[in-house]
C-alpha cells in the first residue's frame, strides 16, 4: 500500500470517529454514538465491507489521541509474505513439492506431505491458506507441458484422408420406448474437398453403427487412403483393422484428450448444429426414417451445394468431381467384408444365437464350435456358418419354433459300425429292486 492509499484509508478512518474525537461525550452518549456508527453503511477503501465494528471504531480513537492522523494510517505486518500459521520448514516443503508435481492438486500435496510425516500432527492446514501462501509465491498455476505446434493442413487430393466423428443429436419418439431415443450423427469429411461422403442419424453408439455408415461411405465416394477417427472403443475394433488393411487404408486415430486434427469435422457439427437441427420440426422426429430423409435431403440439396470460404468459393461436390479419375472404387465384395465374424457352438438341437436372435444350423453341424460371418447392423441379411480352417459357407435360416413342433421326425438310422445299445440291467433297475424288493 502505498503513501496515497494510506492517507485515504486515514482519512477515512477520521470520517467515522469524528462525532467521537471532536468534542468530550458523556458515557451514555458515547454509547449512543458508538452504536450508531456501527450500524451504520459505509464505503470502505479497498474492500467490499461495509461495516465497521465498536470495537474497531474504539481502536481507532485510542490511535488517534495517541499519535494523531498518523496514528490512523495503516502500518504494514512486519511479517508479510509470510505465514504466521505454517512453520518455515513446512513452507519450504510445500512448495518443493508444488515445483516437483506441478499438476497435483492441493489436497493432494498436503496429504503426501503428511504421509511423509513432515507436517506436524497438530498443525491444521486449510486448502485456503495453501493456496494463499502458493499464491504469493507464483506457485498456483500449473506449468502446462510443452507441445508442438499445431499446423493447418489440407490434403491435395479427394479420398486421400477422411476424418470421421459423432455428434449427439436430437430425441425421437420411438414406438415402445416411453422416453424415446436418443439419435447419434455418425459423419466422414473428406479433408480436400469437405464432401460428406456419408453421413446419417442412428439410435445407438457402437461400432456395428459406425461401421455400417463406413460400408454406406464407400460405396457412394469410393475407398479412402487414410482414416482419421477419434480414439475410444467404437473405433479400435479388431474388425474395423482387418477391414481397413483389406481395403488398403490406413487406420489412425487421435492422441487421447489431443483431439487435434479433426478441427474441420469439428467445424462441420458447429455447422449443422446452427443451419440444420433449429429447423428440424416434431414431426421430423417422428421416427429415424423421417429423420434421416430430411438430413439427406439437406446435406445433398443444400450443403454440398454451397460455395465453400475453404475451397475458393468451389462447392464441395465440384472440387471432389475434380478428382475423379484418382477415385478407388469400392470393391465387389464389399458386403461380405463388411461381415463381422464370431465363434460359436451350435447347440444339440442346431440352434445358434445372434445377437439374441435364433437361428438354425443344417443337419451335420450340432454340438460342433463354427465362425458365424453376418451383418451386425442388418438382421435381414442372411447370417452364414462356416467351419474351423475352410472357405464353404452355409447360410443360417431363422428359426421357426411352430413349424419345428409340427414337423415328423425321422428315426436316426444306426451305423453299421456302432457297437450296440447295453443290455445289461441299468443302474434304475437295480435301485428299484432294492426298494421294493427282488421280483417286484
Amino acid at each position: 500500500m502505498d503513501e496515497r492509499q494510506c492517507e485515504e484509508m486515514a482519512l477515512f478512518r477520521y470520517g467515522v470517529i469524528g462525532d467521537l474525537v471532536s468534542r468530550p461525550l458523556a458515557a451514555g452518549e458515547k454509547q449512543k454514538v458508538l452504536e450508531r456508527l456501527a450500524g451504520q453503511e459505509w464505503r470502505i477503501p479497498g474492500t467490499d465491507r461495509t461495516r465497521v465494528a465498536v470495537s474497531t471504531i474504539r481502536e481507532w480513537v485510542d490511535l488517534y489521541r495517541g499519535m494523531g492522523f498518523d496514528g490512523l494510517k495503516p502500518v504494514p505486518r512486519a511479517d508479510a509474505g509470510t505465514s504466521r500459521v505454517i512453520p518455515d520448514e513446512v513452507v519450504d516443503l510445500l512448495l518443493a513439492l508444488r515445483k516437483e508435481r506441478p499438476k497435483a492438486s492441493l489436497d493432494s500435496l498436503v496429504r503426501a506431505a503428511r504421509l511423509a510425516g513432515k507436517i506436524p500432527p497438530d498443525l491444521r492446514l486449510s486448502r485456503s491458506t495453501v493456496y494463499r501462501l502458493l499464491a504469493r509465491h507464483g506457485a498456483v498455476t500449473a506449468v502446462p507441458a510443452a507441445e508442438a505446434d499445431a499446423m493447418a493442413f489440407t490434403h491435395p487430393h479427394a479420398n486421400d484422408l477422411w476424418t470421421s466423428d459423432l455428434m449427439h443429436g436430437p430425441r425421437l419418439e420411438v414406438p415402445g420406448r416411453r422416453d424415446g431415443g436418443k439419435a447419434f450423427l455418425y459423419a466422414f469429411l473428406d479433408d480436400a474437398s469437405r464432401v460428406v461422403p456419408y453421413a446419417a442419424f442412428y439410435l445407438a453408439e457402437n461400432a456395428a453403427c459406425f461401421q455400417d455408415a463406413f460400408k454406406q461411405a464407400i460405396l457412394r465416394r469410393g475407398v479412402p487412403r487414410r482414416l482419421y477417427t477419434d480414439n475410444g472403443a467404437t473405433y479400435r475394433t479388431h474388425h474395423l483393422e482387418v477391414i481397413c488393411a483389406t481395403l488398403n487404408v490406413t487406420l489412425v486415430h487421435s492422441r487421447p484428450y489431443r483431439p487435434r486434427g479433426r478441427g474441420k469435422v469439428e467445424r462441420f457439427f458447429r455447422h449443422v448444429r446452427t443451419a440444420f437441427l433449429p429447423h428440424v420440426t416434431p414431426a421430423m422426429l417422428a421416427d429415424l426414417a423421417s429423420l434421416n430423409r430430411v438430413w439427406w435431403a439437406w446435406l445433398e440439396g443444400e450443403y454440398h451445394q454451397t460455395p465453400h470460404s475453404g475451397l475458393d468459393g468451389k462447392t464441395p461436390l465440384d472440387r471432389f468431381m475434380e478428382d475423379q479419375a484418382l477415385l478407388r472404387p469400392a470393391p465387389d465384395d464389399l458386403d461380405a467384408l463388411m461381415r463381422m465374424k464370431i465363434a460359436r457352438r451350435v447347440g444339440r438341437d442346431r440352434t445358434v444365437r445372434i445377437d439374441g436372435r435364433l437361428y438354425e444350423a443344417p443337419d451335420g453341424y450340432a454340438s460342433e464350435t463354427v465362425d458365424v460371418l453376418y451383418d451386425p447392423y442388418d438382421p435381414a441379411r442372411t447370417p452364414h456358418l462356416r467351419r474351423r480352417n475352410t472357405t464353404e459357407e452355409v447360410p443360417l435360416r431363422r428359426i421357426d419354433l411352430a413349424v419345428n413342433a409340427s414337423l415328423h421326425r425321422h428315426p436316426r438310422e444306426v451305423d453299421p459300425g456302432e457297437p450296440p445299445a447295453p443290455t445289461g440291467i441299468s443302474y434304475l433297475d437295480l435301485v428299484a429292486r432294492s426298494f421294493y424288493g427282488e421280483g417286484r
